[in-house]
């Protein structure tokens, strides 16, 4: 045999033997993947064929007290993408498009002008948008108009009526996650529970059985009442927004409360914002909850606090008599703020005109230990601790209040009596004049009336109330009489209202600097009062913050006090308290 042939024997020979090893390889690896690794190689192509669809729940609506207006609900939402491969006129597409996303045509724009095929939309913080945007989208289409724009179903998107009462609701972000407001506070009551759905697949996503394998059902959240009235409330936003546009004022701040449970009735503040498009507000300025976070000195309006200690420890007397206009106490001189006073007048007459005089002699005759004894009744806390004590509302972020962080001396006792030198916040004020106004009972301020069970009429929780007695029915019923004659005859004679007898105080504080000292003409004025004052239906607190003075003055009584006055004629009209037609 000749050499060629051995080497093509032996080449065929080695050729065989590499494809046999080859296919006994290839046989042993098959044998392996059907035996061995068949169970986790299943497995793993049933996960990529099988779908686990998470099913959101509905989140609670929001009501008023009346049930009959919702004020936060969940919508259908679509995320919103643009074929730029279809687009011919970007310009054309962002200003039919933008007011239909409540969106500025300028930032479309750029959002189209982006190098990409697919771009999903986005603006005002938000990545998806309702239903009722997408139906005036797709009208269009069928009118030939936004071809290049197209709608996918996501997660639920929370609709609130704009700004109406933003700082009591909250809102709930992008990731569905509670921000502020009852949206917090009772985020574990509204939110319902995740659901899910599994089924197999087929590649474009679609279920190929006729049910799925497994699915169990979202659980939709409770639905929220408050104790808010959205007739009352949107008086008051209307009443306030006046008040802060004609005194050109930097903000303001109202509550209308029921003296007899602590509901609160209507809460606004300026500035303030729309949850619908939370991401153009500065969250300083305008998501501030100033009528429970801000803490500021409450001036001649803390003196209610002064008067109804001296009255229940009988160290009050209406008719004697004192010489207003200044006081020595250690070396400071204090003085009336009319800075000469009205000579020798009586108590009452000093209550009437405010005299700051006649408020600290009060404070005199209680003495440190007694005054702070009645500060706390009245919710405020401990005055020579730093910070006193919240009211407990179930709002989240409320301020407690700044104090003296020790012992009184007598100028800082003497200051503490006519309400300067400490800072309050509104809300601590108004539940502490309710009591006045109920008899003497102080009642924790809360917004939440009742939970039901999603769209039922099944109630889940009612708010807890509870009050305890701080004076006497006698006490709260002399110092209304006394808050009759401030507004009668005296600082608050502006917020009276025709048939509806009011009784309240008036406030002007001087705003502190940084630094020490007080601002030069700057004041927050405020008013705070019952009605009608003989049996009182509704208290209600204004403020103005730096108001312009009218005619020269920057007070409470020319200008939180009309305010006021127009807040309460309304609100008694709506919950039909009948006017006493015998009263001018």
């Amino acid at each position: 045999m000749s050499g060629r042939v051995r080497k093509s024997k032996m080449r065929s020979l080695v050729v065989g033997s590499i494809w046999t090893l080859c296919l006994s390889i290839l046989t042993l690896r098959l044998f392996w993947i059907q035996t061995v690794e068949s169970n986790s190689l299943t497995t793993m192509a049933m996960n990529n064929w099988m779908e686990n669809e998470t099913i959101y729940p509905t989140r609670g609506t929001i009501y008023d007290r009346t049930g009959d207006h919702s004020m936060a609900w969940d919508v259908n939402a679509y995320y919103i993408v643009a074929n730029k491969k279809k687009m011919k006129d970007i310009s054309q597409v962002a200003r039919l498009l933008a007011p239909l996303l409540e969106l500025e045509p300028t930032d479309l724009e750029e959002q189209l002008s982006k190098e990409k095929d697919d771009i999903q939309l986005r603006g005002n913080g938000k990545d998806r948008f309702p239903e009722e945007a997408i139906k005036k989208i797709y009208q269009l289409k069928e009118k030939g108009q936004l071809e290049e724009i197209y709608a996918f179903p996501y997660k639920p998107l929370r609709q609130y009526n704009g700004t109406e009462a933003a700082h009591v609701l909250g809102f709930v972000n992008q990731e569905m996650k509670p921000v502020e407001g009852v949206e917090k506070s009772y985020h574990s009551f509204l939110q319902g529970e995740m659901g899910r759905k599994k089924y197999l697949k087929s590649k474009n996503g679609i279920m190929m059985s006729k049910d799925p394998d497994e699915y169990q059902p979202a659980k939709n959240g409770n639905d929220l009442y408050l104790t808010i009235d959205a007739r009352i409330q949107k008086q008051v936003e209307i009443e306030l927004a006046e008040a802060v546009k004609n005194y050109d004022a930097k903000g303001g701040t109202a509550i209308v409360a029921d003296p007899r449970n602590g509901e609160i009735l209507a809460m606004a503040n300026l500035p303030v914002y729309n949850p619908n498009q939370i991401g153009t507000y500065n969250p300083q300025e305008n998501r501030t909850n100033q009528a429970i976070e801000n803490q500021f000195e409450p001036g001649s309006t803390f003196k209610i606090v002064t008067l109804a200690a001296a009255i229940e420890e009988g160290v009050f007397n209406a008719s004697d008599t004192f010489e207003s206009g200044a006081i020595q106490v250690e070396d400071r001189t204090i003085r009336d703020w009319n800075d000469r006073g009205w000579g020798t007048i009586t108590y009452r007459e000093g209550v009437q005109k405010s005299s700051n005089v006649a408020f600290v002699k009060l404070g005199q005759k209680l003495g440190a230990t007694k005054l702070n004894e009645y500060i706390k009744r009245f919710g405020f806390g401990d005055i020579t601790k730093r910070q006193g004590k919240p009211t407990g509302i179930d709002l989240p972020a409320e301020g407690k209040g700044y104090y003296f962080n020790g012992p009184l001396y007598p100028s800082e006792l003497a200051t503490t009596s006519f309400g300067q030198g400490i800072s309050v916040t509104p809300v601590q004020q108004i539940s502490a004049i309710s009591a006045i106004a109920n008899g003497g009972t102080w009642y924790t301020p809360h917004v939440m009336k009742e939970i039901h069970k999603a769209n039922s009429d099944e109630i889940v929780k009612t708010y807890p109330v509870q009050g305890k007695r701080i004076v006497s029915e006698d006490t709260a019923k002399q110092v209304r009489q006394l808050l009759r004659d401030v507004v009668e005859g005296g600082t608050g004679s502006e917020a009276d209202v025709v048939g509806y007898p009011v009784g309240g105080k008036t406030g002007t504080a001087q705003k502190p600097k940084k630094q020490g000292g007080y601002e030069e003409d700057k004041y927050i004025v405020s008013f705070i009062g019952l009605a009608p004052y003989d049996n009182p239906d509704v208290v209600v607190y204004v403020a103005i913050d730096e108001p312009a003075s009218i005619n020269g003055s920057s007070s409470g009584g020319k200008i939180a006090a009309p305010v006021a006055s127009q807040i309460i004629r309304k609100t008694l009209q709506i919950r039909q308290i009948q006017p006493n037609k015998e009263l001018k």
